[in-house]
């Protein structure tokens, strides 16, 4: 089981239809300060073999670096065949996905 680093466990459906999923509260600030620390959390996620929650509901700021390591975390759960789902993400998120193109590798719609 992964450590708690900012990560919950919560039923996506009821617990004889679906595994629970980790749900990852992302900091208001995702940048290259902080990437190291965020890919290894999403990492940990990818090991867990669990649908997975991205809540962005908080997210303020994002980077470039932020956004490439995201890229990289969707691809691979889609290599391991397991589903990512966005929670509110942010309109901060979302337009930094639109002006770096990364909207589609993201599953983040394009409004």
């Amino acid at each position: 089981m992964p450590q708690d680093m900012g990560t919950t466990n919560v039923p996506t459906q009821s617990p004889a239809d679906m595994p629970e999923a980790t749900v990852i509260c992302c900091d208001a600030c995702l940048d290259i300060a902080g990437a190291r620390d965020f890919y290894d959390r999403l990492q940990a996620v990818l090991e867990a073999r669990q649908p997975v929650v991205l809540d962005a509901t908080h997210i303020e700021r994002v980077d470039t670096a932020a956004l490439q390591i995201l890229c990289v975390f969707f691809r691979d759960a889609e290599v391991n065949g397991l589903v990512v789902q966005w929670q509110h993400p942010s309109p901060a998120l979302q337009n930094a996905a639109r002006l770096l193109n990364v909207s589609t590798c993201l599953t983040l719609s394009a409004g």
